[in-house]
């Protein structure tokens, strides 16, 4: 197909042109800072002198996820882990762990959560697993995961708890044992997230600074709302009297959080920790209580009752602290998420009901966990090397998979007696 003549490139070039021409910056517009830059050099700490005497083990976890998709709705996901234990002055150790789903599935949107719920649990079972070698060693271990600690989309869709409850209960019982194993052993637990587009900062400063202003009527409305697309539907709501008080902090382009601190050209350091609410709690309409009764209508009383007990342990748990590090002054900005408890917020998660700025936080924990981070900081992409050799190990090739796995797959669901017949998509592939 290489040699095959492109006859669509022109068509694609005059579009680039005239879509590139409706969406250029003129000069002016692109020097615009945001409105919360000063806000946000209040809450910027530096750092002091990096320590290289590391003290604690370091364990650094990823994982990876491949999927196979049979005619009928035979689907089956495929997820590993490994977590390396980095031990200051010793031979490195890996922890590894992997699960299998299998089951039909029919509704596509199913397709995209269950790897990502299979992913985390094999992330987690490995993290917990190494966090206790090291602790029955008497060693002191930190634990770096990829990505977020914060559950961002909790999962209330109630034909998933129909479709999949074993998995579902799998995914939060991994998750708490490991926050709680955190709790109970003072862990850090810490993840790290190099390319993070949300506005949890942005908005907690923008009510900051609409409550510091007076405007009492203004922060009562604006208080619920948690990213600026809320704003915008609650000014077109608003009568005039109210949009004229709101006018003058909506952003015609709103910056990320990450793009906030870059933009508000502070050095070396980090910003103070915000919580943040578990999604669920914050949205007033969507209250464990009422998804409990929602389950005992839906669901099996046995189902209903062990699902209810891993809600109730997942959210007993401390809760998620987020902060923004740049590890050097011309290094672009990280998000890092903590664990509340490493920050000696022990409450559990259920009681934050809205994200918050934490006044008092333990900064001697902190500053040490980005003390490794700093410590293994390589550049803004392969930003820690520890993490970097988890992702070379744990990332699942999709050539691999497909070459080496997904025939033992096929093979032994046939022993089994299912019925497996590639989708036509995947047969014209091959």
């Amino acid at each position: 197909m290489s040699r095959v003549r492109d006859f669509f490139f022109d068509d694609f070039y005059g579009e680039l042109l005239q879509v590139v021409s409706n969406i250029k910056k003129e000069p002016e517009e692109a020097l615009i800072g945001s409105i919360l830059s000063d806000e946000l050099k209040k809450i910027w700490r530096n750092l002091p002198n990096k320590n290289q005497n590391l003290k604690e083990t370091l364990i650094a976890v990823d994982g990876g996820v491949q999927t196979s998709e049979f005619s009928y709705g035979e689907f089956v996901a495929v997820g590993r882990a490994c977590a390396i234990i980095q031990e200051p002055g010793k031979d490195r150790e890996i922890e590894r762990k992997v699960k299998i789903y299998v089951d039909k599935v029919y509704d596509t949107r199913d397709k995209g959560f269950i790897p990502s719920y299979v992913r985390t649990i094999c992330e987690y079972d490995a993290a917990y697993s190494a966090a206790l070698k090291v602790i029955e060693k008497g060693g002191n271990p930190i634990v770096l995961m990829d990505g977020s600690l914060y559950f961002s989309r909790f999962p209330y869709a109630i034909r998933e708890y129909r479709h999949h409850p074993i998995l579902l209960k799998q995914l939060f019982d991994s998750i708490s044992k490991l926050r709680c194993f955190g709790r109970d052993a003072d862990i850090p637990i810490i993840a790290i997230s190099k390319d993070s587009s949300v506005y949890y900062l942005y908005m907690e400063l923008l009510k900051t600074l609409i409550k510091r202003e007076g405007n009492l009527t203004l922060s009562a409305l604006v208080d619920d709302a948690s990213s600026p697309m809320d704003l915008w539907i609650l000014f077109d709501k608003m009568n005039e009297k109210e949009q004229a008080s709101l006018r003058p902090y909506i952003e015609k382009n709103p910056f990320f959080d990450s793009e906030l601190v870059e933009e508000s050209r502070v050095n070396e350091g980090y910003t103070m920790p915000l919580n943040i609410a578990p999604s669920i709690y914050y949205s007033r309409d969507k209250t464990i209580p009422a998804f409990f009764n929602l389950l005992d209508k839906t669901l099996d009383k046995d189902k209903a009752k062990i699902l209810k007990e891993s809600f109730e342990s997942f959210f007993g748990c401390p809760g998620v602290a987020t902060i923004y590090w740049r590890p050097t002054d011309k290094a672009r900005t990280f998000r890092v998420d903590f664990l509340s408890s490493s920050l000696g917020d022990f409450d559990p998660w259920s009681l934050k009901n809205k994200n918050s700025l934490m006044i008092c936080y333990d900064k001697d924990n902190l500053e040490k966990v980005l003390n490794h981070l700093s410590y293994w900081y390589c550049n803004d992409i392969e930003y820690n090397l520890p993490l970097k050799q988890a992702d070379t190990l744990a990332r699942f090739d999709r050539g691999l998979y497909r070459s080496k796995y997904e025939p033992f797959i096929i093979n032994k669901l046939k022993e089994a007696g299912h019925v497996i017949k590639g989708t036509r998509r995947m047969l014209r592939e091959i």
